[in-house]
């Protein structure tokens, strides 16, 4: 045991010490006053806290607080406030010997173990205590030298009469004034204080002398403060404890909004990226796969000539966030249409938007026609790589693998190391998908001044690229309809089994059902919605979700709609025969290409998402082993840490970022409901979302992405729980199309969608099943309602609402 009076604390002593010891000592430093007393550390046996009482019998403090000082407490990332005992009024031997067992005892209070637990500060916090002689307080409080909840920079007072123990233990009702801080010339003005929520306690005198030792203590800090005071019968000022304000690096629902590169004329879209991640997206998977993504496109748009290296578009330039939203930066590939002979700023936007922006002229002169003739011929060498682009992505995904360890920080570098292979899978993405946006822009730009409108345009190359073989998004459809029929043959009861027990039976078969099984797991089980978010588990570790997909195909009757008589190819042949000589070869080849370009960009997205799934379970693995290790409170918050601050974590033991992934993963809710327009001119803000009146009658356009019409009752889909309500026949209208919703489509009549293009993952599967589909349909989730009868044509791209849900009385399930 060691006694140190306050005054003769040193930093070497400060970590025994305690928190609260520490931040008494540096206000003495400070020049404050504190009221008189002494710190013990190391109490451990009887004798030391005889020992201890009797230097408290001969300090002459008389009654005194005694006040637990723990290690933890009062630092930089949690105050721990509340969590540790102590006691006010303490007199005689007695008293003090029990008062300091109960701080002692106050270390291993459930409370106390709960919080450092979680917040996993468990290693090694001691105990210390503090005694200091009692002020007789006419009142007392705390003052922030910031607003804690907004941030705001002024002198924040709070006082109650008496002691100040029922206004921090929140059992009564302060009063406060506010004082401005002059913060460049280090001075308050309390002249200007604000007393209108001040009842009498807060005098002037009593403001005016805090706000002076304030800007001493500020000064001398150097961050902001959270102090508790007391004024005594004389007006006596005493400082009572001074901490840091831990709440001010708090997650915010903009905390990870991207930097805006550019000004005021940069274009932004949400369009295809919101489709392939829609909604928003946690930071790991803001600082894995979507960084990938991003580093990808950059990497095509240095190899295309656009740019000469990663030094002139960084990080985030491609792709970025707001609120945790997906938006490119379509300024940063506008680059193209100045750089490469034949690009163009509106095959840009037709390829990534599938229509043409009203946007600002590029900011950029073009080049000199031989350098953009040089990066025509790299760009064209680019788009026609897509087949060693495949075999590369073909021969990457087969072995790639991150080594297990073991040992927690190996595992981290482990996965860290991997990180250039999903990004190597994205860019392989990258050529294919680019080769077939290309094909199909080049056949717009082509043939659109033959139509009425570009979405008449849009219309015939839907339907150039239906009837594609043995494509991805199809065969997941296909596979999971023959599991559920060879299910319903064997044992048709098992339409009615639980998930759990489905299951069971599944993998309990050993023949034909089995087979089906394995094949689907193997060429799609690493699929699932929103597949490129890590939190979303894919099929094959998901097995709850993926039963419920097979018993909805089953409800279904698992029958493979017929296939119909294929005319694309006497459609094509037809569309060509009145375009002679090297315009018609020109565009046959597109044609064919495109098609091509429809089935590699499936097969590649596949493999990317083969690579995400690799980091999803290395990632679920390595937050098991973080729980076990006291790292982290509980799994699912690791998706709420970027890669990096996870590495902070095990390494470094930063327990405030876990306040943060919590903080995160309660504001998940919020920013998923935030809307924005579809693109924007500046820095993308939230709009408003507004009631919509809708009228029978009304029709609503749209992009022609899948021929046909249909009429039907509208069921608006935004979960997978809205989903699993689609009535057969039903049209389901989302706010985009995604891979994971492929076992639904066996049961709608048709689609509407806000966002997509002929060459969504959606769109695919439609125009395979004969499914009506209009995209881009501009607030359809908010303008449709479930239950309103609706038609839909899928060739000129229109929706029409014959009969609202409210007009005949049909309620909204």
């Amino acid at each position: 045991m060691e006694i140190y009076k306050l005054s003769e604390l040193t930093q070497e002593i400060y970590p025994r010490a305690g928190g609260k010891a520490r931040g008494l000592a540096e206000l003495i430093r400070a020049k404050l006053t504190v009221a008189d007393g002494f710190v013990i550390t190391d109490l451990e046996t009887e004798e030391d806290f005889r020992d201890a009482a009797g230097y408290y019998d001969t300090s002459g403090l008389g009654i005194v607080a005694v006040r637990s000082s723990a290690s933890s407490e009062d630092g930089e990332d949690f105050s721990n406030a509340g969590q540790y005992t102590s006691y006010l009024n303490v007199s005689g031997r007695e008293g003090f010997i029990a008062a300091l067992k109960g701080c002692m005892a106050s270390l291993h209070n459930r409370n106390a173990e709960s919080y450092s637990a979680f917040f996993s500060q468990a290693k090694s916090v001691t105990m210390a205590v503090v005694v200091q002689k009692m002020v007789d307080a006419v009142c007392a409080g705390v003052c922030f030298t910031v607003d804690p909840a907004t941030g705001k920079k002024d002198l924040l007072i709070e006082a109650v009469a008496g002691l100040g123990e029922s206004l921090v233990s929140g059992q009564a009702q302060a009063e406060r004034c506010i004082v401005p801080l002059d913060r460049e010339n280090k001075r308050a003005l309390p002249e200007k204080a604000d007393y209108s929520s001040a009842g009498g306690i807060l005098t002037e005198a009593i403001v005016s002398a805090i706000s002076g030792d304030i800007c001493r203590a500020l000064d001398y800090f150097g961050h902001e403060l959270d102090m508790e005071w007391a004024v005594d019968k004389d007006g006596a000022l005493t400082w009572l404890q001074a901490r840091p304000v831990t709440t001010l690096d708090e997650a915010a629902i903009d905390e990870l909004d991207g930097t805006t590169y550019g000004d005021e004329t940069t274009v932004y879209t949400n369009c295809n990226i919101g489709e392939m991640l829609p909604g928003a997206v946690t930071p790991l998977s803001l600082s894995t796969s979507v960084k990938g993504i991003d580093h990808g496109l950059r990497m095509m748009l240095i190899k295309a000539g656009a740019y000469r290296n990663l030094k002139e578009i960084r990080d985030g330039e491609c792709i970025t966030s707001y609120s945790n939203h997906l938006f490119f930066n379509l300024t940063s590939i506008y680059k193209m249409a100045t750089t490469i002979l034949g690009a163009q700023k509106e095959s840009v936007e037709a390829s990534i938007c599938g229509k043409t922006l009203d946007t600002p002229p590029l900011p950029w002169k073009d080049k000199p026609v031989i350098v953009k003739a040089y990066n025509g011929i790299k760009y064209f060498k680019f788009l026609f790589s897509n087949k060693k682009a495949i075999k590369k992505i073909d021969r990457f995904t087969a072995r790639m693998a991150i080594p297990h360890s073991n040992d927690l920080g190996k595992y981290y570098k482990n996965i860290d190391a991997a990180m250039p292979d999903l990004i190597d899978a994205t860019y392989y993405h990258y050529i294919t998908s680019a080769h077939s946006g290309a094909m199909s822009s080049a056949i717009l730009a082509i043939i659109k001044g033959d139509y009425s409108g570009e979405d008449e345009a849009k219309g015939v190359i839907a339907g150039f690229l239906e009837d594609i073989d043995n494509i991805e998004s199809v065969d997941i459809l296909r596979s999971m309809r023959t599991l559920a029929f060879r299910v319903l043959k064997k044992n048709p009861g098992a339409v009615h089994y639980s998930a759990d027990k489905l299951a069971e039976y599944i993998k309990g078969d050993t023949g034909s059902v089995r087979e089906a099984y394995d094949y689907f797991i193997k060429r799609h089980g690493h699929r699932s919605i929103r597949e490129a978010e890590l939190r979303n588990k894919s099929w094959k570790n998901d097995e709850t979700a993926l039963m419920e997909n097979i018993k909805t195909v089953m409800m279904s009757g698992a029958v493979e709609t017929p296939k119909k008589e294929s005319h694309v190819r006497e459609r094509i042949n037809a569309f060509l025969a009145d375009k002679k000589g090297s315009m018609g070869k020109a565009l046959g080849f597109l044609i064919n290409q495109a098609r091509q370009g429809v089935y590699n960009r499936e097969y590649t997205k596949s493999k990317f998402v083969m690579a995400v799934d690799v980091f999803k379970e290395a990632y679920y693995r390595l937050a098991g082993m973080m729980v076990e290790a006291g790292a982290l409170p509980e799994r699912d918050l690791i998706y709420f840490l970027s890669h990096k601050e996870i590495g902070e974590l095990i390494f470094q033991r930063r327990a405030k970022l876990i306040k943060k992934a919590i903080q995160r993963r309660r504001l998940l809710d919020e920013q998923m409901e935030v809307q924005f327009e579809e693109y924007y001119v500046g820095r993308p803000v939230p709009v408003a979302v507004e009631s919509v009146q809708t009228e029978n009658g009304m029709v609503l356009s749209g992009a022609p992405i899948s021929r046909g019409e249909t009429k039907g009752q509208a069921r608006v889909v935004k979960s997978v729980e809205d989903a699993r309500e689609l009535q057969e026949g039903e049209i389901m209208v989302a706010a985009f199309t995604d891979i994971g919703w492929s076992p639904y489509y066996c049961i709608v009549g048709g689609l509407v969608t806000e966002v997509g293009s002929a060459l969504s993952h959606g769109a695919v599967v439609a125009r395979e099943y004969s499914l009506p589909l209009v995209a881009n349909v501009s607030n359809a989730t908010k303008i449709i309602k479930t239950g309103d009868l609706i038609s839909i044509n899928g060739t000129k791209g229109t929706v029409t609402i014959l009969e609202t849900a409210e007009s005949y009385g049909t309620a909204a399930v």
